[in-house]
């Protein structure tokens, strides 16, 4: 299989360059790496021309007219990518050596996976460890994310959770062809494709620290460290369910409205059963402390919200703490 790296760029002269060594280094090299930069003000096209030139690997460096953002950045990116498979990097993390070799093992051993993805150690400006995956810090182990997690299970969460930042993925070209464009409001390239991947075959997880997940004051999008007891991943759990009960019906309408007539029946219907949840709930007021309660009491006795991994127990515990 042909490997493609997907990364955009933007005024990250100060870590680039250890992220672009790291992904020249691997022990099964890219084929292909693609670069998007988005009207840099620095020297990040220039590092990092100089840092692949001796690489041995194809190399494309392409500068945006004009600055589209994230979301618009990675779109064109990945459509430029010619490999058969499809990495997207960030600019400021550093990668295990073995991760496009893992990664690649994966979509070898199943001609019907197409996307993968792993945990990543959370680092700070550094490198320093925080002491924490990015898996425990999302509250992911706490909602039965696992190495290899079932299809089934990986549906559940995809339903509700932001569960695949977009440095830890790869995926086939294909997948990308069949779901793009990208919504311009509310997605990014990587809770497209994951909510997407299962319409179109299997998903695997790797719980192996495969990234260095940078953490520093300009992260695009970030993830708070820290140890938490089994108590307050509950807690959390529920607070982010209680998030999500008011903002997830449209974005999976949405997935519907625009991918739906793709989809095999089976995942239509299971995003169908989510959105029918979500429109049970669709009244709740989260910032108002007695319907909280309100809502919460009730779901103690009709296990409504079973189907976000929270137990009756948890809710009990939620409103005496």
């Amino acid at each position: 299989m042909k490997i493609s790296v997907a990364m955009c760029t933007y005024n990250g002269e100060k870590y680039i360059e250890e992220q672009l060594k790291s992904i020249i280094g691997q022990s099964r090299k890219p084929d292909e790496i693609v670069i998007f930069d988005d009207k840099s003000s620095d020297d990040t096209v220039k590092l990092s021309a100089e840092i692949l030139s001796d690489s041995g690997i194809d190399v494309s460096i392409n500068v945006n007219e004009k600055n589209l953002g994230v979301r618009a950045s990675f779109e064109k990116c990945i459509l430029a990518c010619s490999g058969d498979i499809v990495f997207t990097a960030d600019q400021d993390d550093v990668w295990d050596k073995d991760k496009i070799k893992l990664f690649t093992e994966e979509f070898e051993k199943d001609p019907d996976c197409v996307f993968v993805f792993s945990n990543g150690e959370l680092v700070d400006a550094q490198l320093k460890s925080l002491g924490s995956d990015v898996w425990t810090s999302l509250n992911l182990r706490r909602a039965g994310l696992c190495d290899h997690v079932s299809q089934e299970k990986f549906r559940q969460l995809i339903m509700y959770y932001w569960a695949v930042p977009g440095t830890m993925m790869a995926f086939r070209k294909s997948l990308a062809e069949k779901v793009f464009p990208i919504p311009k409001e509310g997605w990014l390239h990587d809770s497209w494709l994951a909510i997407n991947a299962p319409a179109f075959g299997n998903v695997v997880s790797i719980d192996k620290p495969l990234t260095l997940y940078r953490q520093h004051a300009k992260n695009t999008v970030g993830v708070k460290a820290g140890k938490r007891s089994s108590r307050e991943e509950d807690r959390i759990q529920i607070q982010k369910v209680l998030f999500y009960l008011k903002r997830h019906k449209e974005r999976l309408n949405e997935v519907l409205q625009l991918r739906g007539a793709d989809m095999p029946d089976a995942y239509k219907k299971h995003i169908g059963s989510y959105i029918r949840l979500f429109t049970r709930y669709e009244h709740y007021e989260s910032d108002v402390k007695i319907r909280k309660a309100m809502f919460l009491i009730a779901r103690v006795f009709d296990g409504g919200l079973g189907a976000f991994d929270i137990r009756r127990s948890d809710v009990i515990r939620y409103l005496l703490g």
